[in-house]
């Protein structure tokens, strides 16, 4: 009896709400649009093949230009780091008089700066070839 009472509330429930009938689907992309839109029209939406050229050449342009960037702060850094025409971290370490900070320094971490200088080399030759492959 408990549960005949539930039921008849559930079925008694289903029967007042009534399901509106479903909105119609557009037949076509410019229906839709059309529906959904207060002030825009269709072609407003379209872009033009030359201005997205010319927005997607001045991106390009852009990034060649950072990537240039780039590979010139890593250049200058590896000659910062490890060049032996300059006054780079290593010449000055390696010149450095015996018991002083700098001999002890470059004892314990010559081979940390070569290979960070290498490994920014990698990195720097890397970047180049994105360069040349983004002018093909």
């Amino acid at each position: 009896m408990l549960f005949k009472s539930r039921f008849d509330f559930v079925l008694e429930a289903d029967d007042a709400q009534t399901p509106d009938e479903a909105p119609a689907t557009p037949a076509n992309d410019k229906e839709a649009m059309a529906q959904t839109l207060d002030t825009a029209k269709p072609s407003d939406f379209n872009v033009q093949a030359a201005e997205r050229q010319k927005r997607v050449d001045h991106v390009k342009i852009q990034q060649i230009n950072t990537l240039n960037e780039w590979i010139t702060k890593i250049d200058d850094f590896i000659v910062f780091l490890n060049d032996t025409k300059s006054q780079s971290m290593q010449i000055q370490l390696h010149s450095a008089p015996c018991d002083s900070m700098f001999e002890k320094i470059a004892t314990s971490e010559k081979k940390k700066i070569s290979r960070l200088a290498a490994d920014l080399g990698n990195l720097g030759q890397a970047l180049k070839g994105y360069l040349a492959s983004a002018n093909d």
